[in-house]
Parts: structure tokens; sequence; C-alpha cells
């Protein structure tokens, strides 16, 4: 991989480790809801997470299809998202079922019981896979419509570079998410994991992520324009993201929770928070990340599997800390490090060099360096295009 694109690398790895602390949230909010704390930590990684998550897929996707070809792009999510998204919906969401059922005091399903769970196949916490693959297959189908009409592609092209050129880039682009997220019934995009079957109106909201990603590696200059002004965007955000927050607070309150304009309000806000925060976040990437670092490199490799394998881990630890009186600050931290400590040497162990790596993210040298305080060993580069 190019030099200049592994801070790109980096931010879908912290897009994947950041579920760590989210799903530690939710599991503690099993045990009665969550305070203010909680629930603001909660919305603030969920404002950006998986906006930037699609952005960097649609980016990643551009690159893959210009230097491969659709049928290498096809092969490769066919392996990297297909097989695991299969693999999980099987084998590992069963196994969360009944987790969650233990740890909650009322079923989080209550028609499935025992190996019941095995016959309730569901995406779960893989919804965002099979969200991608469905975005995937739209962008392809467009692209060949486009194909046939040069003259409405270089339109649109024309059109999304100008758009996202502009300093008010984010406001514009929070009319279209704004609506889109009309229907959700809190402020914060829901997480679609209970049904195979897709909500239209989310799959359009991270669609748009993935459109402006794919149009920043057709231009450029435009993505250096703005990975050279975080600042500017990170000021926008200072300002929309504590209103945003405040009014998710206090949603509960009837006054606000059941007025449409002030439901419009609160989306407007949080979808410019959401733009704000992505744009400024590629800023802060390229900054500090987009010098090619062996250890970086590492944990962007690990990052998938640790999405991945976490929540299993996390869960049965959740089941053994369950009865210890501990504050739920603490019990938070215990959840999130506990799991990372189990998850992340099994990646060198028995991931990385096997079958499973090769499929997570093709084959990795052998350097016999070490990550700083772990038994592990590193490559001094990417053997492979991370797209």
């Amino acid at each position: 991989m190019s030099g200049r694109l592994h801070h790109l690398d980096a931010l879908r790895a912290l897009t994947m480790v950041l579920i760590l602390p989210a799903h530690a949230l939710a599991i503690v909010g099993l045990r009665g809801g969550w305070n203010d704390t909680e629930s603001a930590l909660y919305w603030t990684i969920h404002v950006f997470r998986l906006p930037l998550f699609f952005l960097v897929a649609g980016f990643f996707a551009a690159l893959l299809i210009e230097a491969r070809g659709v049928s290498a792009l096809l092969r490769n999510r066919a392996i990297r998202i297909g097989v695991p998204l299969l693999v999980g919906v099987v084998a590992v969401v069963p196994l969360i079922t009944l987790e969650v059922q233990a740890l909650s005091e009322q079923p989080h399903r209550p028609q499935v019981e025992g190996i019941g769970a095995f016959a309730d196949l569901h995406p779960s916490f893989l919804w965002f896979l099979w969200y991608l693959t469905l975005i995937y297959a739209a962008a392809l189908l467009v692209r060949r419509l486009l194909a046939a009409s040069p003259k409405v592609r270089l339109w649109l092209l024309t059109a999304g570079r100008r758009l996202l050129a502009l300093p008010a880039a984010p406001l514009l682009l929070a009319v279209p998410t704004a609506l889109l997220l009309y229907r959700q019934p809190t402020w914060l995009a829901a997480a679609p994991s209970e049904s195979f079957a897709p909500q239209f109106d989310l799959l359009g909201y991270y669609a748009i992520f993935f459109a402006a990603g794919w149009t920043l590696f057709a231009a450029p200059e435009l993505r250096a324009k703005i990975e050279l002004h975080p600042r500017r965007y990170l000021r926008q955000a200072a300002i929309a993201l504590p209103l945003a927050l405040a009014l998710y607070l206090l949603q509960k309150d009837p006054a606000l929770g059941a007025n449409r304009g002030v439901h419009l309000l609160a989306l407007g806000l949080l979808s410019v928070a959401t733009w704000t925060l992505v744009f400024g976040l590629l800023g802060v990437a390229h900054r500090f990340g987009a010098r090619p670092n062996p250890t970086l490199r590492y944990w962007t490799d690990a990052a998938y599997w640790i999405y991945l394998s976490h929540f299993p881990v996390m869960a049965a630890i959740a089941l053994a800390i369950a009865a210890l009186p501990m504050p739920e600050g603490l019990r938070l931290a215990v959840l999130s490090i506990a799991t990372l400590a189990v998850i992340f040497p099994a990646y060198g162990a028995f991931v990385r060099h096997t079958a499973i790596g090769r499929v997570l993210h093709g084959p990795r040298s052998r350097t016999p360096q070490l990550v700083p305080g772990l038994p592990l060993t590193r490559p001094a580069a990417a053997a492979e295009p991370r797209a």
C-alpha cells in the first residue's frame, strides 16, 4: 500500500476497535440501563464510527476496481466479507444470543431457547457486513449503468467534487442524511441487527458516505484539500456535537421527544456533527498516521479479527464477573481490556499466518521484529493492498 494511504487504513481499523467500548456499554446496559455519562459515550462513538467506516470502504472499493478491476473486487469481497459473514451468522451469532439471554433479566429474543437459537439466524453485530455487501452490489450496478452514459457519469462526478469542496459541505450533506434518519426512534442511527431485510432509509444513509469515499478516490486533489484543513471541520464539530448530544440526553422529555421540529433539529445537528467529525478525522489521521509504522500496521491488520471475535469473549467475561460488586465504570474497563487481552494475542498466535488470516486480510510476511511489549512478530510492510 502506498504510504500516503496508511492513515485511511488506520481509520478503518479505528472503527473496528471502537466496538470494544461500545459493546461493553451495551452489556453494562443490560444490567439496568445507562447513566448520562454512559449514554453520552455510546452516542459519541456512534456519531462517526460507522459513517467513517463506510466512507473509507467506498474509497478502497474504488481503489481496488481501478487497480485490479471489478472481478478482483468481487473475488476479494466474497472472501473478506462473505466468508466471515456466513461463518459468523451460523456459528457465532447463536452463541451470542444464548450469552445475552443469560446476561439479561429479559431474554434478548424470547422466542429462542436453547438449541432453537441455531435455527434463528440474524446478522446481529455483523449487520454492517451485510449492508456493505448490499451497497457494493448497488454501486456496481450504478457503475455499469453509468458506463453507458458518460455524460451523466461526468456530471455526477463533477457535482460530487464541487459539493465536497465547499466549506459548507458538511451542512449541505447533513440535509439528506438527516432526512434518511427521520424514522429512527432516537436521535441516532439504530443498528438493524435483528433481520436480513434491509431498512432502506438506513441503507441509503450509509450509501451516501460510501459514495463520498468513492468520490474522494476519484478526486485525489479534493481529498488532499479536506485532509489539509482538519481544524475547519473540527471547529464546526465543536459547535454541533455538544448541542446534538444535549438533545440526545434530553430526548426522554415528552416536550422534546414528541416534537417533530425538535426531532428534525436534533437529526440535523447529529448529521452536521457526523460529517464534520468524519472530515476532521481524515485530516488528523493524515497528519499523524500517513507515514508507514510497523506497529500501527500490525494493529490495523488485527482490527478485523478483533471485531469479529470480541463479542463471545466479552459476553463470557461479563457472565464471569456479573456477581462481583464493582463500579460500572470499572466494569466497562475490565470488559474492554480483558477482552482485548484475550483476542489480541490470539491473533498473532492463531490467526495472522493461518488460513483465517488469509481470509481476513491476505497473507502476511513473517518478519523477526517484535511488537513492543508483546511476543508477536510483525511485518515491515503490508503484503498486499488493504482494499
